[in-house]
C-alpha cells in the first residue's frame, strides 16, 4: 500500500471517529431533551389547571351572601357565580384533555359528576342550612379530588425528574465511554503513524549525513513494500555505486598525486608549496639547492621562521607576507639573486594563488612559488650590455674625429668649398650628429641596465633648461619651417636636478615633435607650477598617437609601425627611466588628428629640496 493511501486512510479514520462521536452525542441529548420537555410540560399544565379549578371553587363558594331581610335566607351574586362556573368547566375540560396518568382520568370523571351535582344544588340553594349541609360538603369533596390530581401530578414530576437524571447519567457514561474509546484509538494512531513516517526519514537523514562526511558505506534498512521501501532500495543502489566510484576515483587521485609529486621532484625549476598560513607543504630539491637549504625534513615548517634563518628565502617570500591582510601588492615577477654550484645565480619568482573551490569565491587556501633559473639569460644580457657599452664607447672616438675633420673642411682658412661640396659636408655632419646621438643613447641604456648611471644634481632654473633645449633644436625646426612657442609660468622655483639629463629629455621631446609635425606648423613648450610638482610639456600639431601605441611608446626599442622614423626606439625609454630615477613622472596625452603632448613632472619633494638649498 502506498504511503499516500495510508495517510489518507488514517485521516479518513480520524474524521469518521470525530463525526460518529458527534452524531451519538447529539442523538442522546436531543432524545433526553425532547422527552423531558414534553412530559414536564404536560404535568406543569395539569398543575396550572388544578390551581385554576381550586380558584373557581373558591369563587363559587364566595358567590353567596346573607339576605339582610331574613335570618335564614341567602342571596346569590349571579355574575360572579356564572363566571366561576364557566371557568371551572373550561379548566376541567382542559384537564381532562391532558390527563394521561393512571388514576387521573378517574379523578377527573369523579369531579365532573360531583360538579354536575353541585350545579343542581346551586340551582336550589336559598337558605343557610341548605348551604352548610349540602353545598359546602360537596365543595369540600370536589376540592379533595382536585388536590388528589395536584398530588398525583406532583409525584409524577418528581418521578420523571429522577428518571431524567438517571437517563442523563447513562448518556454521560455512554458518551464518556465513546470519547475514551476514540481518544485511545486517536492516541494510538498519533503515536504509531508519525513513527511510521518519521522513522524512514530519520534513517535516510542519518545515511545522507554519513555520505556527506565521505562514508559511502552507509545503507538504509527499510522492510516495507511502500514508497519508502522502494526509495531505500534505490538509495542503497546509489550509495553502492558512489562507493565504487569513490574507490576508483581515489585510486586515480593517488596515481595523479604520485605523478605530480614525481614531476615536482624531478623538474629543473624550483617549486615551493605554501598553505594560507605560510606553512611549507612541499619543496623540491632544485628549490632547496637554489635557496641553499640543507634540511632534510622541511614539510610542515613555518616559512616565516625559515626566512629568518635564510636571507635568500626571506627575499623570496617577504613581499607575500607583507601583502597578506593588507592593501599592499606583491611583485609578480620578482628577480631574486641566489647561489647555484657555488656561483651567483639569478631566478624569477612567480606566484600562483590557489583557491578552495574557484577563483570567483576568493577563498584563498595557499600559494605555489615557482623559481625559474634565468642565470644564463642574465649572463647573456650582461655580455650584450658590456658589448654595446664597449662598441658605443669605441665609436665615440672615430665619430669625434670625423666631426673634427668636418669642422676643418668647413673652415674657410683652408679654402672655400663649392656649393655641392658644402651640401655634402652638411649632410655628413648631420648624419654624424645622428650617429653620435644614437651612440649616446646606447651608452645611457647600458648604464641604466647596469645600474651604474649617476645623476649630477645641481640647482638650476627651469628657464635655463628650456633655453638650452630650444638652442639644440632650433636649426632642425627652421629647416622644416616650424615655430617653437614658449609658455612659462612666472613663479617657477629653482630645481635640484641633473641639468644635462633633464635638458636631454626635453631635447628628445622637441626633436620627436619637430620630426612628426606638419611643415610650417607650431610646437609649444610649456612649464607650469602646480601645488605638488613642476611640469614640463611639449605639444605638437601632428597626426596623434592611437591608444594601442600609447601603452607601449615608452618601452625599450619600440617604434610605431609606419611612422617612418629612423631612431633606435631608446630615447623615450631612457627618458622615462631617468625621470623615475629623479623621483618624477613621465606621460603622454594624444588623440588621433589632434596632435600629442609629452610631459614630465618633478614632484614637490624635489622642488622643496632645491628651494631649501637655494
Amino acid at each position: 500500500m502506498k504511503v499516500k493511501t495510508k495517510i489518507t486512510l488514517g485521516l479518513v479514520f480520524l474524521f469518521s471517529v470525530i463525526v460518529l462521536l458527534g452524531i451519538i452525542t447529539i442523538h442522546y441529548l436531543n432524545l433526553l431533551t425532547s422527552q423531558n420537555q414534553n412530559l414536564l410540560k404536560e404535568n406543569y399544565q395539569s398543575l396550572e389547571y388544578t390551581h385554576e379549578l381550586l380558584n373557581s371553587l373558591g369563587d363559587i363558594r364566595n358567590s353567596f351572601e346573607p339576605d339582610p331581610t331574613s335570618r335564614i335566607a341567602l342571596n346569590t351574586v349571579d355574575f360572579k357565580l356564572e363566571s366561576a362556573i364557566l371557568r371551572f368547566e373550561d379548566n376541567l375540560r382542559k384537564q381532562r384533555a391532558i390527563s394521561i396518568e393512571e388514576g387521573e382520568i378517574q379523578l377527573v370523571e369523579e369531579i365532573e359528576n360531583e360538579f354536575q351535582a353541585l350545579k343542581e344544588y346551586l340551582a336550589v340553594t336559598r337558605t343557610k342550612d341548605y348551604y352548610f349541609e349540602r353545598l359546602l360538603p360537596l365543595l369540600e369533596d370536589i376540592s379533595l379530588n382536585i388536590g388528589q390530581i395536584y398530588l398525583l401530578n406532583e409525584q409524577t414530576i418528581n418521578y420523571r425528574t429522577q428518571r431524567a437524571e438517571a437517563t442523563a447519567s447513562r448518556v454521560i457514561y455512554t458518551v464518556a465511554g465513546i470519547i475514551v474509546f476514540c481518544i485511545l484509538i486517536a492516541f494510538s494512531f498519533m503515536v504509531r503513524f508519525p513513527a511510521y513516517v518519521a522513522e524512514p526519514v530519520d534513517k535516510f537523514s542519518e545515511a545522507i549525513d554519513q555520505m556527506a562526511k565521505g562514508d559511502y558505506t552507509a545503507r538504509v534498512n527499510i522492510n516495507s513494500k511502500d514508497e519508502f521501501g522502494k526509495l531505500g532500495i534505490a538509495f542503497n543502489d546509489m550509495a553502492s555505486k558512489m562507493d565504487e566510484f569513490e574507490r576508483l576515483n581515489l585510486s586515480k587521485l593517488m596515481t595523479e598525486k604520485k605523478r605530480i609529486e614525481t614531476m615536482i621532484q624531478k623538474i629543473s625549476e624550483g617549486i615551493i608549496g605554501l598553505d594560507a598560513n605560510f606553512n611549507i607543504l612541499f619543496i623540491n630539491p632544485f628549490a632547496k639547492k637554489l635557496l641553499g637549504i640543507s634540511r632534510q625534513k622541511i614539510k610542515g615548517l613555518s616559512a616565516k621562521d625559515l626566512s629568518l634563518q635564510n636571507p635568500i628565502f626571506q627575499n623570496v617570500i617577504q613581499d607575500l607576507i607583507e601583502a597578506q591582510g593588507s592593501s599592499k601588492r606583491y611583485t609578480r615577477n620578482k628577480l631574486v639573486k641566489g647561489s647555484l654550484d657555488n656561483k651567483t645565480a639569478y631566478f624569477i619568482r612567480k606566484v600562483i594563488i590557489t583557491y578552495a573551490t574557484s577563483e570567483e569565491d576568493q577563498e584563498m587556501n595557499g600559494y605555489i612559488l615557482m623559481l625559474k633559473n634565468i642565470t644564463e639569460f642574465k649572463e647573456m644580457d650582461q655580455a650584450k650590455t658590456n658589448f654595446i657599452a664597449t662598441v658605443s664607447h669605441e665609436l665615440k672616438t672615430p665619430i669625434s674625429a670625423i666631426k673634427m675633420s668636418l669642422r676643418l673642411l668647413k673652415d674657410q682658412r683652408l679654402g672655400r668649398l663649392e656649393e655641392e661640396q658644402t651640401e655634402m659636408v652638411e649632410s655628413i655632419e648631420w648624419e654624424t650628429n645622428r650617429l653620435l646621438n644614437i651612440t649616446q643613447e646606447l651608452l645611457n641604456a647600458t648604464e641604466l641596465e647596469g645600474g651604474s648611471i649617476k645623476l649630477n644634481l645641481e640647482q638650476v632654473r627651469p628657464e635655463v633648461i628650456v633655453e638650452e633645449a630650444i638652442d639644440s633644436v632650433i636649426t632642425l625646426a627652421e629647416d622644416r619651417g616650424i615655430t617653437i612657442k614658449k609658455d612659462m609660468a612666472e613663479d617657477l622655483p629653482t630645481l635640484l636636478v641633473d641639468e644635462d639629463k633633464v635638458t636631454w629629455i626635453l631635447v628628445n621631446f622637441l626633436t620627436n615633435s619637430i620630426k612628426y609635425s606638419p611643415v610650417d606648423s607650431q610646437v609649444e613648450i610649456n612649464v607650469s607650477n602646480h601645488s605638488e610638482f613642476i611640469e614640463f610639456s611639449v605639444k605638437d600639431q601632428g597626426s596623434g598617437i592611437s591608444e594601442e601605441h600609447q601603452k607601449r611608446i615608452f618601452d625599450r626599442y619600440y617604434r610605431i609601425p609606419g611612422s617612418g622614423g629612423k631612431g633606435t626606439g631608446l630615447g623615450l625609454s631612457i627618458s622615462k627611466e631617468l625621470i623615475q630615477k629623479m623621483g618624477g613622472q613621465i606621460g603622454l596625452e594624444s588623440k588621433i588628428g589632434r596632435g600629442s603632448r609629452f610631459y614630465f613632472r618633478l614632484y614637490e619633494s624635489t622642488v622643496n629640496e632645491a628651494a631649501a638649498n637655494a
